[in-house]
């Protein structure tokens, strides 16, 4: 692939942000409080500090790799056998996730903003909008980033220091007052949505400098940033009950902006932050869905990509798969999918360290 089609290291950072950080506003921060409660932000430094461990094993992985396509790698290490279930593996797991952003999109703007609009509709406009930002290629995925993550930051910061008059952070206090089990579980939740970091090892090929650790570990940071802030602000602005009862505590802390008495009610804006998340997470695991594939003609990749959207939006609306993924969200499924993040990381670890057969044998 010429270095012109790659991206950077700082652009890298602009689509991990968004496209994880999302995952940490919508799925993980509710989770947390209802898991933990006031101590759920400990749960998370202490996650973040094994976060930063483990990174060491998906720097060995990309190392070893020489950041080459790793399902690419799999086939040419193990043979065709072995790399397509890897392949059907992943892509099974990204095309779930994908699938719950989506379901969590369309539900939230049905429900808050657009209660009268089918939801079919607005599914279907999300998939063609990221469908359309996929075909484009990864370049696409990081100039958009760039465009949209500095005003999702602008905004996040704005919201943050506009509440400052209604936080009390004395209620991120007194800790483990039920022991030290829902902290303990609040680092489960944690550690499924820190996990999602190894994608990094699914686009190294397409970043054109090397992935050192301390990139990973900058990156891990601002992750954990992202949970924390909004997390403890939550609390300091609600209390950890009413937090906990709260479905999107991050969104709702939009509604006590007030700018004088004359502007109030901007809550819309909370709108671009999720839209901006959404957008380049779907788009993204769409685009590591096709980038395994090797499409004669870009019409077949633009008219699978289409049925994969097609697909998205037929699944996330029927009533049986609507209630699993509910579930998802409301945490039933956090550890298996844990262990599973894990598992995979350590099965690419223990590839790695497999010395190739010479090519005579």
């Amino acid at each position: 692939m010429p270095s012109s089609k790659k991206i950077s290291i700082l652009e890298t950072y602009f689509i991990l942000l968004l496209a994880l950080g999302i995952t940490n506003h919508v799925i993980l921060i509710p989770l947390l409080l209802q898991t933990a409660g006031r101590d759920a932000w400990m749960g998370v430094i202490l996650t973040t500090v094994l976060q930063l461990v483990w990174l060491y094993i998906f720097y060995i992985i990309i190392k070893r790799t020489n950041q080459k396509s790793i399902t690419l790698w799999f086939r040419e290490r193990f043979g065709l056998v072995v790399g397509w279930i890897f392949l059907i593996i992943t892509t099974c797991y990204f095309f779930l996730m994908a699938l719950v952003m989506l379901r969590e999109t369309t539900t939230w703007i049905k429900v808050t903003y657009l209660p009268q609009t089918p939801k079919f509709f607005v599914s279907i406009v999300i998939v063609l909008l990221c469908v359309y930002v996929t075909y484009n290629g990864i370049r696409s995925i990081a100039i958009i980033s760039g465009i949209l993550l500095p005003f999702v930051w602008i905004l996040g910061h704005f919201v943050a220091v506009t509440n400052l008059q209604y936080k009390d952070y004395s209620l991120l206090t007194p800790l483990f007052v039920d022991g030290y089990t829902p902290m303990l579980r609040s680092m489960i939740v944690a550690g499924g949505g820190f996990m999602e970091l190894i994608i990094l090892i699914f686009i190294q090929h397409h970043i054109s400098r090397k992935i050192s650790y301390m990139a990973l570990a900058i990156l891990a940071i601002m992750l954990a940033g992202l949970t924390l802030g909004p997390l403890m602000g939550a609390i300091a602005n609600f209390g950890p009950f009413q937090a906990m009862q709260a479905r999107y505590p991050a969104f709702d802390q939009w509604m006590l902006v007030t700018i004088t008495k004359y502007i109030t009610h901007i809550d819309f804006l909370a709108l671009y932050q999720w839209i901006s998340g959404a957008l380049i997470r779907i788009s993204l695991f769409l685009f590591m869905i096709t980038d395994s594939i090797s499409f004669k003609k870009s019409k077949s990749k633009l008219l699978f990509l289409l049925i994969l959207g097609l697909l998205l939006s037929g699944l996330s609306l029927i009533p049986v798969i609507d209630r699993q993924l509910e579930l998802y969200v409301m945490g039933k499924y956090s550890l298996p999918c844990l262990l599973f993040l894990v598992a995979l990381s350590l099965v690419i670890l223990c590839a790695t360290a497999f010395k190739p057969r010479p090519k005579g044998d």
